[in-house]
């Protein structure tokens, strides 16, 4: 009411009125009143970065979990984990968790680019670390480019992690978002050397008892005929009210990720995820829109958000799958968040829920998390932690605790663990 009445106002009147509010307010002005606000919190002003510790994680898988083309972690399988420590002067330490492929240019040095720096200043510290992919500084240190990103990551994670300490504030709540349950899928269904239909069903079966209502399922590693029958037979298990995904990791050309798409569009998938081969997978998308009754996901191998627009601009996907944990950290994937907000694409990041729960609780455009339920699969997952969010009914609950909020269990850190920094 009050607005509809300002917007009637005739020039005059406001200006007459804005003059009686100007007389009560400029004695108070010129006698330099201030207005009664409370005095800021006292608390750290000003940190200083003094070390950084890393250790580097390796466990010997016990079989082989195939995608389209490859085994997760290789040939010889291992899980691997880098979990990292920036200490500061104040004894505040931010803890954040990375890949394995920045212990190279972590162990040749790259930390030593924020140490003594502020680890409140993210923004100006990310664009330092940053600025080394385009200097010689990379190439006389022998800082790998994709290293490089993989260290700014896990770095920039950890300096997150300090501010929201510093805070006192769970990270989502220190980014404004809310703890309201994001939803989460599991991913499983990989081709495992031995295993058949009965397997497969076992596996499908043990997600929906651990209470998960949506799965996201392998595909691209065999002909397409044979991935049909696998993804009906899930979708049989499962029944009609449960989210599916397929995820074919690059596995397909153009004609192949069309036949399957045309065969399996009456099983309500919600996304199909980079279906096409590594060389057309930007552009291919486009020409695949066209003829895929299937929404389109995409964006885990993109390294920043230069590639992020890219795929963006094309118009193909519906959702977008940027991995902090991956490359260059919080700070680079909420832009990429904005960006995909703005270009009406929903994020389902890849990987990493104990991180990205943060992130997706404080942007609009958040869809869903991925998660693992397999313990051969991802046993970090169900060993690493003493504390960790909560995986219940299909929904992920963040921590209440400072920062990131999760807690490592030393004894598995010995176990599988070598300090790198």
């Amino acid at each position: 009411m009050e607005k509809a009445k300002r917007k009637g106002q005739s020039r005059r009147e406001f200006i007459a009125g804005s003059a009686v509010l100007g007389s009560v307010l400029a004695p108070a002005i010129a006698s330099g009143a201030t207005l009664d606000l409370p005095p800021p919190p006292a608390g750290v002003r000003k940190l200083r970065i003094t070390k950084v510790e890393a250790t580097y994680l390796v466990k010997p898988l016990k079989e082989r979990f195939w995608m389209s083309l490859a085994p997760i972690g290789g040939y010889e399988p291992k899980a691997t984990r880098l979990i990292l420590y920036v200490h500061t002067d104040q004894g505040i330490v931010g803890v954040a968790e990375g890949s394995g492929g920045a212990a190279g240019v972590l162990r040749k040095g790259f930390a030593e680019l924020i140490v003594g720096e502020d680890p409140q200043e993210v923004e100006r510290l990310w664009q330092k670390m940053f600025d080394v992919t385009v200097s010689r500084q990379s190439a006389i240190r022998g800082w790998e480019h994709d290293g490089v990103l993989a260290a700014i990551a896990v770095l920039d994670a950890a300096l997150w992690d300090i501010m929201a300490r510093t805070a006192g504030l769970p990270l989502y709540k220190f980014l404004g978002g809310a703890n309201k349950g994001i939803d989460c899928y599991v991913t499983g269904c990989y081709y495992r050397e031995g295993t058949g239909e009965k397997e497969l069903v076992e596996e499908v079966e043990m997600y929906v008892k651990m209470g998960y209502r949506a799965l996201k399922i392998k595909t691209g590693g065999v002909p397409v005929d044979e991935d049909v029958r696998r993804a009906r037979l899930v979708r049989k298990t499962v029944g009609k009210d449960f989210r599916l995904m397929m995820d074919s990791n690059r596995g397909w050309s153009l004609r192949q990720a069309i036949e399957a798409s045309r065969k399996l569009a009456d099983l309500d998938f919600t996304w199909l995820e980079e279906p096409l081969h590594w060389y057309d997978d930007v552009q291919g998308l486009v020409r695949l829109k066209k003829d895929c009754p299937i929404p389109l996901a995409s964006g885990e191998n993109e390294l920043t958000r230069y590639g992020a627009r890219r795929l963006l601009e094309t118009g193909a996907i519906d959702f977008m799958q940027f991995d902090c944990q991956k490359t260059c950290g919080p700070t680079e994937w909420l832009k990429v968040a904005s960006m995909a907000a703005a270009s009406d694409v929903w994020m389902a990041p890849h990987h990493e829920p104990q991180l990205h729960g943060h992130l997706m609780a404080a942007i609009p455009n958040a869809y869903i998390l991925e998660s693992f339920g397999h313990r051969e699969r991802d046993p970090f997952w169900f060993e690493l932690y003493t504390r960790k969010p909560e995986i219940r009914e299909s929904k992920l609950w963040l921590l209440e605790e400072p920062g990131i909020g999760v807690e490592f269990d030393k004894s598995v850190i010995q176990k599988y663990g070598s300090k790198i920094l």
